[in-house]
């Protein structure tokens, strides 16, 4: 399906003749808003079904990513903890794709020999579990569930990179930020702290330059979902000098492509616009959000038995309460 038809589809579902009256951005906004949203419902249930298994599974992705050493360099004016089980984590930067993380598999290299029944060199595998705020305050001081090599934790942190410039290597996108504070010149690499972020900012003449101006940084396919970096930060404890951590086996789910129709892809007699990424029953899905969306935004009294008629994917708790209820 391609985003002129899931337009034309749910037009076809408000083809009536009080339809709402919309701009073609905000149709794009709406047809986005719904992929959101339908993704949002679904990993609520990831992987309790084999339904949302396969809703997903365009988006599902893997990669290895190498962590480095958390260093009081790293984390800046806030220090880390040295001599305590805060001390000798590891980190490293999600990708810039990012949404949702399913599980992370830590790789240890074994750094010394006859160390129980490990060798040097070896390999070692263990899952990492996730970590909350409170979490890490109840089990610091609890023997069964502190971090360990053998029982290490993934606890997520946003970089914030305001005044930066971020730069998506794909397609050269560049997210511009505009608030006032620190600026490092990414030429020079000198520093003002009263100026502008942002490539469009002229320093000379202490104004902005219009051809670098953009009105958003996302354009068809795009999976810019994180304007910051998302940081896994892995705890084990403070001991790493047997077990050092080498990789990261992370699952996660991807932001999907941005949908971007334009007015001349729908004027055009064949369709050329964006094929979307998903299989053609998650997209009927997609239209039945969008639909709704657009008749919310319309005050469309047929909302209330639209949700009714076009629900057609059964929840899977309701499910099991009934079968529990038939084994009765």
């Amino acid at each position: 399906m391609t985003s002129r038809e899931l337009y034309e589809y749910a037009l076809i579902e408000l083809n009536k003749l009080e339809a709402p009256s919309l701009l073609l951005e905000d149709y794009n906004y709406f047809i986005n808003k719904a992929v959101q949203q339908y993704i949002n419902l679904i990993y609520a249930k990831l992987e309790l079904d084999q339904q949302s298994v396969d809703d997903l599974r365009v988006l599902k992705t893997s990669t290895i990513l190498t962590p480095e050493k958390l260093t009081d360099s790293v984390v800046g004016s806030t220090g880390i903890v040295n001599n305590s089980l805060m001390g000798n984590f590891y980190y490293a930067n999600l990708p810039k794709d990012y949404l949702h993380l399913i599980n992370c598999i830590v790789e240890y290299k074994v750094q010394k020999s006859n160390f129980k029944c490990y060798d040097k060199d070896d390999s070692v595998y263990f899952a990492a579990r996730r970590l909350t705020s409170d979490m890490y305050a109840q089990i610091i001081n609890n023997a069964y569930l502190r971090p360990t090599y053998k029982r290490p934790y993934y606890y997520l942190n946003n970089i914030n990179q305001q005044n930066q410039i971020v730069t998506d290597s794909t397609n050269d996108t560049m997210i511009l930020n505009y608030n006032k504070g620190s600026h490092t010149d990414s030429i020079e690499g000198t520093t003002d702290s009263t100026v502008p972020s942002g490539t469009n900012w002229d320093t000379d003449n202490s104004k902005y330059i219009d051809s670098n101006l953009v009105d958003a940084y996302n354009t068809a396919g795009d999976r810019l979902a994180n304007p910051g970096l998302v940081r896994l930060e892995l705890r084990f404890g403070r001991d790493d000098s047997i077990f050092k951590p080498v990789r990261l086996y992370v699952d996660y789910v991807k932001a999907p492509m941005y949908i971007r129709l334009t007015q001349e892809q729908i004027d055009s007699t064949l369709d050329y616009s964006q094929v979307l990424e998903f299989p053609d029953y998650v997209c009927f899905e997609i239209v039945n959000i969008f639909t709704r969306l657009l008749m919310e935004n319309a005050s469309d009294p047929r909302l209330q038995t639209n949700m009714p008629i076009n629900n057609t994917i059964a929840n899977p708790v309701l499910q099991q309460q009934a079968a529990a209820q038939n084994n009765k």
